[in-house]
């Protein structure tokens, strides 16, 4: 009886009803990107976002600062600024990192998972290794 009545219900769904989140799910791997004006820069983010606009964000942020930063303090709140807006506007992040190349130094901005789990910034740390030796 009980196959029966199961038959019934599978049979009466529409297609409609068969879509699942799953099936429009934007997958969120993690992305890497480098920018070299006015030094070398990699943002690296978590999201389920799309990261179509992520350069335009990028750019923007840059022409706000007109003039790129100069001491090693400024470069710090450079790059924890930059870090905020992308968390700010890509609501679905997991992970945001802002990692800044300049005056013999390296300084970096982590959020998310790439803060809190050694398995993520291990990831992060090792691409941006090859990405840098390609």
């Amino acid at each position: 009886m009980e196959q029966t009545l199961f038959l019934i219900m599978v049979c009466s769904l529409s297609i409609m009803d068969l879509n699942t989140k799953l099936t429009k799910k934007e997958w969120s791997p993690l992305v890497i990107r480098r920018y070299s004006l006015p030094v070398l820069m990699f943002i690296a983010i978590i999201t389920d976002d799309n990261l179509d606009d992520l350069d335009e964000i990028v750019t923007k942020f840059q022409k706000e600062y007109k003039v790129f930063p100069k001491t090693i303090q400024e470069i710090r709140n450079y790059a924890g600024a930059l870090n905020e807006r992308l968390q700010t506007y890509y609501s679905k992040s997991e992970g945001v990192a802002v990692i800044i190349q300049a005056d013999k130094m390296t300084v970096s901005s982590l959020a998310g998972d790439f803060m809190n789990h050694e398995q993520c910034r291990l990831e992060l740390y090792l691409l941006l290794n090859f990405a840098t030796q390609v």
